[in-house]
């Protein structure tokens, strides 16, 4: 295949970010070019570019016992990502802390379908590790390469251009602590055929990984309610709701305000530990719920498969054939509480209080009225959600030359797709209550169900006649169809060689489906036609047969211009113009940079460019309002806390205004127009230093500011500013939250996908890298990669008078006096104004010893005030994490590693942040000191 010569320094392969020469086929003798992530002129491997790139090779990551993606993304310093195990949507990058929509993920230079739910992002879960050869992580805005998505940056997967045969490993992640959370993993490859000799070459490769669950309660000194205390929570319980055995209210009593107060026939005798505790929270006797330990866990079971196929096949006349095959598929168990019904007992029921099965509450005269019962069905267990991910990618390119041009084509279909089942703990209403009246839908309990205890033997086979297990709950697809094509040539010679212009084009389709939805609140039994029980954001719509199905197509022309004006300066101008049918717009995104070299072992560079995100296709169109379940909350104006404690305004009893459930916050509705797309600006320039062979220094500046950001708003946000948004809020006559729609929801809150406001950041990027020369024993290899922000403000309408508000080591949603001007859910993460990695090894002929750490600074925490009896803000402590790895290579085709995960068993630091109300489990691992051992054989 014909190249044109290359232009080879030290210095641009080890500080520039250049493909990896791992990336090269085996086959020596076949020349090949490479993809240049940020580019679309395809150069060989040692060509120099501008942009800041970060590159890591498969082994790299092994080396630092990245056993999973998440790992990396999770250590990687320019990223301001969350891989917490106990979620279900699967770990996502989010470069700069723009948010994980604004961070595009390639495999092999094209786009993966994204994960279909909120059709914004792909999980790292489906790229073929065993495949893998290196990532990039472009660290600049490429809309000008690669088009929407691309603001925050890239992080672009290469696989083995071609693979001759076979490997196979296995690794074990055992937790020095019992109680869950090991991981096993099998990877096998294999492939035949010499590209250059043969002319063809095929490889397929596999991955197989599995990660138990680790309950709560495995961890007792994570969930100490001591620790909260410390961080100034009241850990006292609050008003009793759904719990076991259940609160009730007397829905019919003739005076008016006293159907709502909650009383439980048991608590005079305990409540029935571990299920529930006493409380006389309100100044009610009620029974609390506490699941912190009882249903929920610190990681969720998780099983990864990934299959990875290519074939190769050489043509005359200098062309090649790729087709490229990938599977994914990832499951996630998401433990939540107990079916959460509630359910009404007339007076002729076994477990009426006062019926001699269940004891009257003393001094409380019912007159034999019915009663609503807030039950939590805690034999059947915890409600464990099953969350299906599957991701599909065929691609079939061409690339070779016609006379003077270079070409580059291809075919790429990509599917994804995301079933949520129900699994153990999810009940259908129909096996437990008969339901009666068209509008309120009361569930009149079945005479052999205890809402007050335990079941007994009837009881039980009854729950498990009604069990769902199984079933779809919600089903989503998203697909991505494209033809694309690029050609190159060198225009005319400069004095650093050939100037070159590559033009391109792109139509593509997207399309989102959602499919046999389930009502969203699962809480409201029937709301939305759906039989089943449940208690959390499940499910979209308002009809189990709904189906919308939405495509978008996009037209898009790009070019690209490199000029070698000199041996040392190159200038490089890329632009590309995306027209989106469905929105009627037509966007342009230029690129400008340069590369200097004043002097041998010096190199300065600079980037300038524009970005622009559509708004997803969920976020603009569905047939159904869409609604998610609010945690338990305090209505902000007639439940202020006052002294540390929720205090209702006079005139409103607690249960209407006080530690409310069962409400809900509507996310979504139809054709919701008028959403702008996103814009961006972005600078980086930087130099690069190599002042003795193999010891490397860089330094990048980066800034760069999002307009029109879409999002919705951090729900917190709304709760805690009622003045800022009141028109947010949805009040009944009488001033309470939650005005009940036609299908029975009690909808507190609108909070739509809109564009909420702007934010911008900025900061510094820093590289050292130093390897001593071979000897007999051995070399010492050295690295340290650093990001400092100096800048991460946002600013939104009715916020601070429209100004930017400064969330520099803040979470993304807590910033001095306004959370993040309410920005949180379009960005997600933690501000920290620096983060590291560091890695020193010793390596020889046979062996390998490696430290690496990862570090993160601390910032400041939600709630400012420190705890009682101290003085100052309060601060999340920094984290760092320790890993070490000896490798022996001394037997022929075989590795055999030792590894310590989080060597000196560091916990995460304590946080009183509302999503975690004790330890910071987003961003390190609750697992502790892990044992990690890997065997791998290849030939």
């Amino acid at each position: 295949m014909r190249h044109h010569p290359s232009r080879p320094t030290a210095i641009a392969a080890a500080l520039l970010g250049l493909a990896s020469t791992a990336a090269l086929a085996q086959d020596t003798n076949v020349i090949e070019r490479v993809e240049i992530t940020g580019s679309i002129i395809r150069r060989t491997v040692n060509d120099e570019r501008a942009l800041p790139v970060s590159s890591m090779k498969a082994v790299e990551l092994d080396q630092r016992l990245n056993t999973e993606l998440k790992d990396m993304m999770l250590e990687l310093p320019q990223a301001n990502s969350l891989g917490s195990y106990a979620g279900t949507a699967g770990p996502m990058t989010s470069l700069r802390g723009f948010g994980p929509m604004r961070t595009l993920t390639l495999l092999n230079g094209r786009r993966l379908a994204k994960e279909p739910l909120t059709n914004q992002y792909v999980s790292v879960n489906v790229i073929p590790r065993m495949a893998m050869s290196y990532v990039d992580i472009l660290r600049d805005g490429a809309s000008s390469s690669y088009g929407s998505d691309a603001m925050g940056g890239v992080q672009a997967f290469y696989t083995h251009s071609s693979y001759r045969g076979f490997g196979a490993k296995v690794e074990t992640v055992q937790p020095a602590r019992s109680g869950g959370g090991a991981t096993r993993a099998v990877g096998l490859i294999g492939g035949i055929g010499d590209l250059g000799k043969d002319g063809w070459n095929v490889y397929a490769a596999l991955d197989i990984q599995h990660r138990d669950v680790l309950p709560r309660a495995a961890r007792p000194e994570l969930t100490d309610g001591s620790a909260l205390t410390q961080l100034g929570i009241s850990t006292a319980p609050g008003l009793g709701a759904n719990a076991t055995p259940g609160n009730f209210t007397d829905p019919t009593n003739p005076t008016a305000s006293l159907r709502t107060v909650r009383y439980n026939p048991m608590y005079a005798s305990g409540c029935l530990p571990p299920y529930s505790v006493p409380s006389t929270s309100g100044g009610r006797q009620t029974c609390f719920l506490d699941a912190n330990t009882q249903y929920t866990t610190f990681n969720n079971r998780n099983d990864i498969l990934n299959v990875y196929a290519q074939g190769k096949l050489q043509l005359p006349g200098d062309h090649l054939l790729t087709v490229e095959f990938n599977h994914s598929e990832f499951e996630v168990d998401q433990y939540n509480n107990p079916a959460a019904p509630t359910v009404r007992l007339t007076s002729t029921h076994p477990y009426y209080p006062g019926n001699g099965k269940v004891p009257a509450v003393p001094g409380l005269n019912l007159g034999g009225r019915p009663i609503d019962v807030l039950w939590s069905v805690a034999d059947a267990g915890p409600r464990i959600r099953n969350d299906v991910h599957t991701n599909d990618r065929v691609v079939l390119t061409t690339e070779g030359a016609f006379g003077a041009w270079d070409y580059r084509a291809g075919l790429n279909y990509g599917r994804s797709q995301r079933d949520t089942q129900a699994g153990a703990g999810w009940l259908r209403v129909s096996g437990i209550a008969s339901v009666q009246g068209a509008t309120s839908r009361t569930l009149f309990l079945d005479p052999k169900l205890n809402p007050f205890g335990l079941q007994d033997a009837d009881g039980l086979a009854l729950l498990d006649k009604a069990s769902l297990e199984g079933q779809t709950l919600r089903l989503h697809r998203a697909e991505n169809a494209s033809i694309d094509a690029t050609f190159s040539r060198p225009l005319m010679k400069l004095a650093g060689g050939d100037m070159m212009l590559a033009l391109g084009t792109e139509l593509r389709r997207d399309t989102w489906k959602a499919i046999g939805q389930a009502s969203n609140d699962l809480s409201t039994a029937l709301n939305g036609q759906i039989d089943l029980l449940g208690g959390d954001n499940i499910a979209s719509g308002a009809n189990s047969s709904t189906s919308t199905r939405i495509s978008r197509n996009i037209t898009s022309l790009f070019a690209e211009l490199d000029a070698p004006v000199r041996k040392d300066l190159t200038l490089n101008a890329s632009v590309r113009g995306d027209k989106y049918g469905d929105l009627h717009e037509t966007t342009v995104n230029p690129k400008l940079s340069a590369r200097w070299t004043p002097v041998a072992n010096v190199v300065l560079r600079a980037s300038a460019n524009t970005g622009y995100r559509a708004p997803s296709l969920p976020e603009i169109y569905t047939k159904e309002t869409e609604r998610t379940s609010m945690s338990v909350f305090n209505d902000p104006l007639l439940c202020p806390t006052v002294n540390g404690v929720p205090t209702p305004k006079a005139g409103y009893a607690p249960e209407l205004v006080c530690s409310l459930t069962g409400y809900t916050q509507i996310t979504k509705v139809p054709n919701n127009a008028g959403v702008k797309p996103e814009t961006s600006r972005s600078l980086t320039f930087g130099v690069a230093f190599e002042p003795v062979k193999d010891f490397t220094l860089t330094l990048d500046y980066w800034r760069t500011q999002i307009d029109s950001v879409i999002g919705n708003r951090a729900i917190d946000y709304i709760l805690a500013n009622p003045s800022v948004y009141p028109n947010l809020f949805l009040r009944n006559a009488d001033n309470t939250l939650g005005v009940v729609s036609s299908s029975g929801f009690k909808d507190a809150v609108v909070n739509t996908p809109s564009n909420v406001g702007s934010m911008r950041g900025a900061g510094l990027d820093g590289s050292l890298k130093y390897a001593t020369p071979r000897a007999d024993w051995g070399r010492i290899i050295a690295g340290l990669d650093v990001a400092y922000l100096t800048r991460w403000d946002a600013r939104s309408e009715g916020v601070n008078n429209g100004d930017w508000v400064s969330a520099l080591g803040f979470f993304n949603d807590v910033v001095p006096v306004n959370p993040n001007a309410g920005l949180s859910n379009a960005t997600r993460g933690l501000n920290n104004r620096w983060r590291h990695t560091a890695q020193v090894a010793w390596q020889s002929t046979d062996w390998l010893v490696q430290l690496s750490q990862r570090y993160q600074s601390k910032i400041y925490d939600q709630n400012l005030s420190a705890a009682t009896g101290t003085a100052g803000p309060r601060y999340v402590s920094p984290y760092e994490q320790f890993n070490l790895l000896v490798r022996y290579s001394g037997i022929k085709n075989t590795k055999l590693s030792l590894g310590v995960s989080n060597l000196l068993n560091d916990q995460p630091p304590l946080t009183n942040h509302n999503a975690y109300r004790g330890y910071l489990t987003s961003v390190a691992d609750v697992l502790g000191r892990a044992y990690v051992l890997t065997a791998e054989y290849r030939y």
